[in-house]
């Protein structure tokens, strides 16, 4: 079954934390969102040890969960407000996507490493948002072609094995 969906916003920001600000057009290079703070070989969030390879270069989030979350909660979630780069919608809240699958978006093509979980962060919004987005934070995905994307970009969905 084909899935298909489009970019609602792309978001980016040079600083950790929350939110991630509306663009026009993001530039996807090899290691991740231009600019981002997420962007680049090594996962900036271990802080300690070896460094490990850097496997949430580009995060991303379904409008449906956006739209759930602020009428459960009633507040206003917006795109980028969960750090995510890419707030797409039509594929439903992404919990089925697993390691391996696939995202083409536009000309760029991600790979899933895995699903993203909610982290104390986003709790500046509302005290129970982190419960709210349990098992649907989105996902978090490597690239494997870079390009440029835009809202209003077809995104598709292979599944691993299809």
């Amino acid at each position: 079954m084909r899935r298909e969906g489009w970019v609602v916003a792309v978001c980016a920001s040079p600083h950790g934390g929350v939110p991630k600000y509306r663009r026009l057009e993001i530039e996807v290079g090899p290691d991740g969102v231009v600019g981002d703070y997420h962007a680049g070989p090594v996962n900036r969030h271990k802080k300690r040890g070896e460094p490990e390879p850097n496997t949430r270069q580009v995060t991303v989030v379904a409008q449906e969960v956006l739209d759930d979350v602020n009428a459960e909660l009633g507040i206003q979630l917006e795109p980028g407000f969960l750090g995510e780069n890419l707030t797409v919608e039509g594929l439903g809240d992404l919990s089925d996507l697993e390691p391996g699958d696939l995202l083409i978006v536009g000309p760029v093509v991600l790979e899933i490493t895995a699903q993203n979980k909610p982290c104390s962060t986003v709790a500046v919004y509302h005290p129970q948002i982190v419960k709210a987005l349990h098992g649907r934070r989105g996902v978090c995905a490597i690239v494997r072609q870079p390009g440029t994307v835009r809202p209003g970009d077809c995104v598709r969905v292979e599944r691993r094995g299809d």
